[in-house]
C-alpha cells in the first residue's frame, strides 16, 4: 500500500520550461578530471554532446542543472544527487551512482523523469539516507509518462525506494537487487511491462508502512484516457522481507474503480516467483483483472515473533483468472476463477524448504552472464 513518502515524491517536482540543443562538438577531456563538475560545466557538456556520444564522468560528483530535451547520449559514471529529467530521449546512464546531498528532501525521489523516451539505467546504484524520523528516506526513480524506460542490472540499498512508473508504456525492470528498502516497484496506469529476475529484500519498513514487493494501484488516475496497468509480466522474482520483518508480495487494487468503465486491469501474468514471509497478501488481486494468470509461484510462511501474520496466501476476488501449479498457505478464489494443481502448505516453512525455493529461483533465473555488470 502507498505511504506518505510516495505521495510526496510523486507530486514534489514540476516540469521545466527551458530547451536544449544537441548540435555541437563532443564533450571536452575535462570529463576525466577527478574534480567535481559544476552546474555550468555540466550544461556545457550536454550542449556539446553529439548524437551517439558518451560523456565519461568517471567518479566525479556532478552539480546537476535541469536541461530539456537531451537526446542520443550515454552518460557513463558520475555521482549525482537529486536530478530532474525533462523529456530526455535515448539517454543511458551507465555505471552511475545516485546518492543524496545535503539539503535534498528525503520525502522526494533521487531521479524524476518527465515524459522520457528510451531512457535507460544500467549498472547504476541508488543509496538513500535516514529521514528526520529515523526511517529510510528517498525514493529512487519516479517516471511520469513516457515510453521505453528500462532499469537493469542495478542496485538499490538503504533507501525508501518506491521505484514508480505513472502512465508509462514499455517498461523493463530486470536483474536488479533491492535491499534494505521500504517499498519495491509501483505500477500505476502502465502498459507493456516486464518485471523479472529481481530480488527484493531485506525490507526495513517504517512502523505504519504496508510494504510491498510489487504493487499495482489506480489512485490518482483521473484522466478520461487513463487505464489500470495492462499487459504486464512478473516472473522469476524473489521477495523476502527477512526474518523479523514483513512485506506483502504482489498486491493489486483498483481504487479509482476503472474496471467499471472498461478501463481496468488486463493481461497480467505472475509466474515463477518465490515469496517468503509475505503474508498475509503473498499475491492478492482485490479487484477485477481480465486475463490474469498466476502460475508456478511458491509462497512460503515465515513466522516472526510478536507478529499476528500466520498465512501467505493467493487471493483473487473475481473471475477472469487462471491460478495453477502454485504453492501457498491458502487459496481464496472468487467465482469463475479456474484453479488447477495448486498445493496448500499452511504451516511454517522449514529452512530446507526455504533453501529449496531459493534454489528453484536460481534455476528459473539461470546463470545469465549478461546480467553481470562490467568489473
Amino acid at each position: 500500500m502507498r505511504t506518505k513518502i510516495f505521495t510526496l515524491a510523486l507530486l514534489a517536482v514540476a516540469p521545466a520550461s527551458g530547451s536544449g540543443q544537441i548540435n555541437t562538438a563532443a564533450a571536452s577531456d575535462t570529463t576525466n578530471d577527478k574534480g567535481g563538475v559544476s552546474a555550468a560545466e555540466w550544461t556545457a557538456m550536454l550542449k556539446a554532446a553529439k548524437p551517439g556520444s558518451t560523456i565519461d564522468l568517471d567518479s566525479r560528483k556532478v552539480a546537476f542543472a535541469r536541461y530539456r530535451g537531451l537526446s542520443n547520449v550515454t552518460i557513463k559514471g558520475g555521482v549525482f544527487g537529486v536530478i530532474v529529467l525533462d523529456q530526455w530521449k535515448n539517454v543511458t546512464f551507465s555505471g552511475t551512482r545516485f546518492e543524496p546531498r545535503d539539503g535534498d528532501n528525503p520525502a522526494g525521489s533521487l531521479v524524476v523523469a518527465y515524459q522520457p523516451d528510451g531512457l535507460k539505467f544500467d549498472c547504476t546504484s541508488f543509496t538513500g539516507a535516514m529521514n528526520a524520523d529515523g526511517q529510510l528516506g528517498f525514493a529512487s526513480i519516479s517516471v511520469r509518462g513516457g515510453n521505453n524506460v528500462s532499469v537493469t542490472r542495478s542496485t538499490f540499498s538503504n533507501i525508501g525506494n518506491y521505484l514508480s512508473f505513472l502512465r508509462t508504456t514499455n517498461v523493463q525492470v530486470t536483474d536488479n537487487s533491492f535491499s534494505y528498502i521500504r517499498e519495491g516497484v509501483d505500477l500505476v496506469g502502465t502498459r507493456n511491462v516486464v518485471v523479472a529476475r529481481n530480488s527484493f529484500g531485506p525490507f526495513r519498513p517504517a512502523p505504519r508502512d504496508h510494504a510491498d514487493g510489487i504493487q499495482f494501484f489506480t489512485a490518482g488516475l483521473t484522466l478520461p484516457t487513463d487505464t489500470a496497468a495492462q499487459n504486464v509480466l512478473i516472473e522469476n522474482n524473489l521477495v523476502d522481507p527477512g526474518a523479523g520483518y514483513r512485506a506483502q508480495g504482489i498486491f493489486l487494487r483498483d481504487e479509482a474503480g476503472l474496471a467499471a468503465s472498461g478501463r481496468g486491469y488486463s493481461d497480467i501474468t505472475i509466474r515463477n516467483n518465490v515469496l517468503i514471509g509475505t503474508g498475509w497478501h503473498g499475491i492478492a488481486a482485490g479487484d477485477p483483472v481480465q486475463r490474469l494468470l498466476i502460475e508456478n509461484n511458491r509462497l512460503l510462511i515465515r513466522r516472526n515473533a510478536n507478529d499476528p501474520v500466520t498465512n501467505n496466501w493467493i487471493l483473487v476476488k473475481s473471475g477472469g483468472a487462471t491460478v495453477r501449479d502454485n504453492t501457498a498457505g491458502t487459496f481464496t478464489l472468487g467465482k469463475g476463477v479456474i484453479a488447477k494443481n495448486n498445493k496448500v502448505l499452511a504451516r511454517v516453512a522449514t529452512s530446507a524448504e526455504i533453501a529449496s525455493a531459493n534454489a528453484q529461483l536460481a534455476a528459473w533465473k539461470g546463470v545469465a552472464t549478461a546480467s553481470r555488470c562490467p568489473g
